[in-house]
């Protein structure tokens, strides 16, 4: 798309109407490849219009609704972080390479929702292949299990993510395999005919809810605002039109801006059901044994350059998952041949770049109970409760090929005796 055409879409009076519709919301401009600067907040059509002109190509917000945007930083903490929200949304991104298997998820899931009661749902076009759903703040109970609603970000929508999916996997999978049949879903997406005839079809292995943007501070495309790989225009739908809505109604020329996603009308209370349902079936797995994994010890160096993505994550330091980490850190350092001592010293280490620490006599004690029974593995990959309840999981293509960040080691030190023994050996 040529900066004309951009700027002659974005200085449209009705789309520039609906950006403006940010509702103390963090705002961010994006440049093309880069974003720029932090906390952005912008209310005035004379603002809108000199980011437009100097360049802007998409426009995102926050799920999280502020007191003041502009008092945000990076160096915040947790804790002062939840003393600036005013509230947040529940926004269930569909994420999924093809565009009808994302339609059909997220009829499913506002089907639901209008189940539990949730009439103020919306939901928009991403701009690219998926779907955002939101359920605004409005409709949520004041408190959950004795704490303000506005202070369980991002348990809560965590929580609730969980729940949804754990509640529409039979569904989803029922509904793609009568629409698609296994033949036409393992050629679209690749996977094994004979492995889903035997072992039954998991859905989530081609689409999901991406709890990604579920995290402080993440934002998510604002309506009407154009995404830079397609040029499509993220644009709200009348949910009980999803089936209808087709890519060619997202080209710019072709959008018409009246609906907002944010003009709901909330009901007070009406997603009060939905928490309780989801908190009521919420527990964090425990760890499982990889039926493939050998669980025998082995001394292997610490080597930073072979950790998968969300230990590199969690050892740059946490304001969330800090004691679940202590569980994860723990269960790995052991099965690569660390010591108790050598373990502790190493988490305590890890807890100067927490914010803020946790106490160490708690980081002792875990170790201490660790190391007292059988070793096993780190939690699964996929266990609810761990690495994308609290955003470090954000996989590569060696995470693709392991459950467990264990196995991720193990195998890129494997690779790396093998490339030392082939160069020993010429």
């Amino acid at each position: 798309m040529r900066p004309s055409e951009i700027l002659k879409y974005y200085l449209n009076q009705d789309v520039m109407d609906r950006l403006l519709e940010v509702k103390d919301r963090e705002c961010a401009v994006r440049y093309g490849e880069s974003f720029g600067k932090r906390p952005m907040y912008f209310q005035y059509k004379g603002d809108l219009e000199i980011l437009i002109k100097s360049g802007a190509t998409s426009f995102h917000v926050s799920e999280e609704r502020w007191n003041n945007p502009l008092s945000l930083s990076k160096e915040m903490n947790k804790e002062q972080l939840g003393e600036l929200r005013k509230g947040w949304d529940l926004l269930l991104d569909v994420d999924c390479k093809d565009f009808g298997v994302a339609k059909i998820f997220s009829k499913i899931i506002l089907d639901r929702l209008k189940n539990e009661g949730i009439r103020s749902a919306s939901v928009k076009f991403s701009g690219g292949s998926g779907f955002h759903i939101l359920v605004p703040y409005e409709t949520f109970p004041d408190a959950v299990n004795g704490k303000k609603t506005n202070e369980i970000f991002p348990d809560a929508p965590m929580i609730i993510s969980i729940y949804l999916k754990n509640e529409l996997k039979e569904t989803l999978a029922e509904t793609l395999l009568r629409d698609y049949g296994i033949k036409k879903l393992a050629g679209m997406f690749k996977l094994d005919e004979d492995k889903i005839a035997s072992k039954g079809f998991d859905p989530y292995e081609i689409i999901n809810i991406d709890t990604v943007l579920i995290s402080e501070r993440h934002m998510f495309r604002m309506q009407y605002s154009l995404n830079e790989k397609k040029w499509l225009v993220s644009t709200p739908l009348e949910k009980e039109k999803i089936m209808d809505f087709q890519l060619e109604m997202a080209k710019p020329e072709n959008v018409d801006t009246k609906l907002s996603f944010f003009d709901l009308k909330p009901v007070k209370g009406e997603a009060d059901g939905l928490f309780m349902r989801a908190y009521d079936k919420f527990e964090p797995e425990p760890a499982k044994e990889e039926k493939t994994f050998n669980f025998e010890i082995k001394k292997i160096p610490l080597n930073t350059e072979y950790l998968p993505p969300c230990i590199k994550i969690i050892l740059n330091g946490l304001t969330d998952g800090k004691k679940r980490s202590v569980f994860i850190l723990t269960n790995f350092f052991r099965n690569i041949g660390k010591t108790k001592e050598e373990t502790i010293s190493l988490l305590l280490e890890w807890n100067k770049r927490n914010a803020p620490p946790l106490k160490e006599g708690l980081i002792k004690n875990q170790v201490e109970y660790v190391f007292a029974g059988k070793p096993y593995p780190p939690p699964n990959c996929d266990a609810q409760g761990y690495y994308k309840y609290f955003n470090v999981c954000f996989p590569n293509e060696t995470c693709k090929k392991i459950k467990n960040p264990l196995s991720y080691y193990l195998r890129m030190d494997g690779a790396r005796k093998k490339k030392n023994h082939s160069k020993s050996s010429k």
